[in-house]
C-alpha cells in the first residue's frame, strides 16, 4: 500500500513506517489525510489550506465534536503546537477511533523501544508485557506482524 499512497507535501515514509489508513479508506475526500504507524498527516485547520505532519507519540488527545448544524470536526491536540482540526462528514467515530488506536500503538512501541532494562526483567513483568501487547492486538491497535515483532523482543530479553 505504501507504494501507491502519495504522502502530503511530498513527504516520504521513514524506515519501518507504513501507511495504516487514508481518507479514501474512511470514505472522505480530504486529500491531505493520511495515517501511518508513526505520523498523522492532516489539515492544520478547518480551512484545509495547509497540512501538518504530527508524530503520533506527541498526540495528547483526539476528540470528535458533533455540531448541531454542519459537519463534525476532529481535533488533534499535540505537544508544542496548536491543535489541528478537520471536518468529517461521515465516519467521524471510525476516523477518531483509528487515530486513537494508532496513537496507542505508537506510544506502546516507543515505550518498548526505550525501556530496555539494565537488569533482567522478572518473568511476572514479561507476562504483563505479553498480556498488554496481546490486548493491543485484539483491539486492532497492533497488526499481527507488529504483535509478533514485539512478542519476539519481549521473549528475547534475559
Amino acid at each position: 500500500m505504501a507504494g501507491t499512497v502519495e504522502l502530503p507535501d511530498g513527504s516520504r515514509l521513514e524506515d519501518g513506517e507504513v501507511v495504516v489508513k487514508t481518507a479514501k479508506d474512511w470514505g472522505l475526500s480530504i486529500k491531505s489525510l493520511v495515517l501511518t504507524n508513526r505520523r498523522l498527516f492532516c489539515p492544520a485547520d478547518l480551512s484545509g489550506r495547509s497540512t501538518v505532519s504530527l508524530a503520533l507519540t506527541d498526540v495528547l488527545g483526539v476528540t470528535l465534536s458533533k455540531h448541531m448544524v454542519g459537519f463534525s470536526t476532529i481535533v488533534v491536540e499535540t505537544r508544542d503546537r496548536p491543535p489541528a482540526s478537520f471536518a468529517v462528514h461521515i465516519n467521524g467515530q471510525l476516523v477518531r477511533s483509528d487515530i486513537v488506536a494508532a496513537v496507542a500503538s505508537a506510544k506502546q512501541s516507543a515505550a518498548l523501544d526505550s525501556s530496555a532494562p539494565a537488569s533482567p526483567a522478572p518473568s511476572g513483568e514479561r507476562y504483563e508485557q505479553l498480556a498488554k501487547i496481546n490486548e493491543l492486538k485484539r483491539s486492532g491497535a497492533l497488526t499481527e506482524a507488529e504483535f509478533e515483532e514485539e512478542k519476539a523482543r519481549i521473549l528475547k530479553r534475559p
